[in-house]
């Protein structure tokens, strides 16, 4: 469901540009390198950039047009910047609610729930830690009960841990409270550890939107965020444990990948780079490589090195890329439209998000 539509324009670098773009439930990940535009982007659908042009519409009403200009604190849009900006002299407690609107308590209650800030309530802003302090910011901003959240960079600044943490509290809370929400990040790792849609931007401009896995196999997000193997990404679903491995189900075929305790039912969105994928020709006893996917070649897109192989998993299965040498793609006389096994170590498959199912619990 469109929850935004978004057609803005502005003065940068001397130049008039343009952002042209919807927002929908879920976590949207606006990425591109810095300097492209993504925080004055979120100034603007906030009501922070006075100099802006065009039109925003935020649930049917109109915030920004010719003859609008909604003010800032009018706009039912919430923004974490990067600095928390937490009052040192007040407690978590009074931070929160200094800006509140709910009225429900119990609403109130389920967002200190899934920022995990109850504990915190009685502590001040100075005892507390990076991730913490990012919490409490966007608890006061879920508090004055906002109709889009906007997190500009929230993990910066986060060791691995807290920002694996982090990453998944927002998608959490977005999925849990029916926020929708607007991550700005540059780093590609949030976009797909975080993100159920992605814009990318470039110079004011959005270059691509879609799913998560349709911006990443864009050429401009390769090109733009200087990735070597950006890879696919596959959706799949836990069936079964065996040998402590994971049985995921891709389209009809299992995927066999490590065991990091998710319930059966679990559904998982798994990153396989495309140098991790070897091809063959018909399926092979007596190797260690569980995965042996069949597959039909769409596309082979060649470099002065390389070959980039498009493949199509049989059976209803995702889109795979392979990048294998030259030499072996002519040694194989691989064609579009041949009929291949795509081989995957399972240790080669990389888990980004894991959505457990209500009352389940792994065995």
């Amino acid at each position: 469901m469109t929850i935004a539509e978004i057609d803005i324009s502005w003065q940068m670098n001397g130049e008039t540009v343009r952002a042209d773009f919807s927002l929908k439930a879920g976590v949207t990940a606006l990425i591109g390198p810095s300097g492209a535009g993504k925080s004055t982007i979120a100034r603007i659908l906030c009501g922070l950039e006075h100099r802006a042009g065009g039109t925003i519409s935020l649930s049917g009403k109109t915030l920004l047009s010719e003859a609008i200009f909604v003010p800032a604190q009018k706009r039912s849009i919430g923004l974490v910047m990067q600095d928390p900006a937490l009052f040192p002299t007040m407690s978590v407690r009074e931070n929160i609610l200094i800006g509140c609107t709910l009225k429900s308590e119990q609403k109130l209650q389920e967002y200190l729930n899934v920022t995990d800030t109850k504990r915190l309530l009685d502590r001040t802003p100075t005892t507390l830690s990076g991730g913490e302090a990012r919490r409490v910011a966007i608890a006061r901003a879920l508090a004055a009960n906002p109709e889009i959240l906007i997190l500009d960079e929230p993990m910066n600044g986060l060791d691995p841990k807290r920002r694996r943490s982090m990453m998944g509290l927002i998608r959490h809370l977005a999925h849990k409270t029916q926020t929708p929400v607007l991550m700005i990040t540059h780093q590609l790792e949030e976009m797909l550890f975080a993100s159920d849609h992605a814009l990318l931007v470039s110079h004011g401009a959005i270059l691509e939107a879609g799913s998560v896995e349709d911006v990443l196999s864009a050429p401009d997000t390769a090109r733009l965020l200087g990735i070597d193997d950006a890879g696919s990404i596959v959706n799949a679903t836990v069936t079964g444990k065996e040998d402590h491995l994971l049985l995921t189900k891709v389209g009809e075929e299992t995927l066999f990948i490590a065991d990091d305790g998710e319930p059966i039912a679990s559904k998982l969105r798994l990153r396989i780079l495309a140098r991790d994928i070897a091809l063959s020709p018909q399926k092979l006893d007596g190797i260690s490589v569980l995965n042996q996917l069949p597959a039909c070649i769409e596309k082979i897109t060649h470099s002065e090195k390389d070959a980039l192989v498009t493949l199509a998993v049989n059976k209803g299965g995702p889109k795979l890329k392979s990048r294998i040498t030259r030499k072996s793609c002519d040694a194989m006389a691989l064609s579009e439209g041949d009929e291949i096994f795509a081989l995957i170590k399972a240790v080669a498959v990389k888990e980004l998000i894991s959505d457990a199912p209500e009352h389940v619990t792994a065995p």
